[in-house]
């Protein structure tokens, strides 16, 4: 959960440094921001896939209303999820609702979900992200972690 959690807030800090650029006229060429996770050798940009519009996934499927405040870059969405996980794999307590096994499976099967429509539309655009990529296997990771919690439970309760 601390990759995810680092890797998403690197991927929010390449889309506003993105961003900055594209509306500073005044920038040096030799000073543009350049992000790590461009590498030219295999053809992957991830301060591109970061600018389409799926990058903001709450309003690209009408949750939000476009450009509002709850606007946001699937980057924080993801520094939330992994935040989420973290919080729950350090708890202690059965009592609190964040260890319940039904509603992590629900959560981590959304966080799946958009995963794979993401990974979709790399695919589609024949682009590669290795950010993206990165967190797309640990939101897997992090689904299969809960589907087994929740189907143990289960052998646990029948035996």
């Amino acid at each position: 959960s601390i990759l995810g959690f680092i890797l998403s807030a690197y991927s929010v800090y390449v889309e506003h440094k993105v961003e900055q650029n594209l509306h500073d006229d005044n920038i040096n060429p030799d000073e543009e921001f350049r992000a790590l996770c461009d590498i030219d050798a295999i053809g992957a940009s991830c301060s591109a896939v970061f600018q389409l519009p799926e990058g903001k996934m709450l309003s690209f499927f009408g949750l939000v209303p476009k450009d509002s405040a709850l606007d946001i870059p699937n980057g924080i969405l993801g520094m939330l999820f992994y935040t989420y996980v973290f919080i729950r794999c350090n708890m202690r307590s059965s009592e609190l609702i964040l260890l319940d096994r039904r509603l992590n499976a629900v959560v981590c099967s959304l966080a799946l979900a958009s995963s794979v429509f993401l990974a979709r539309k790399l695919y589609i655009i024949k682009e590669i992200c290795v950010v993206c990529l990165t967190t797309h296997v640990l939101n897997t990771t992090v689904f299969c972690r809960a589907i087994l919690e929740v189907v143990k439970k289960q052998k646990d309760k029948v035996t």
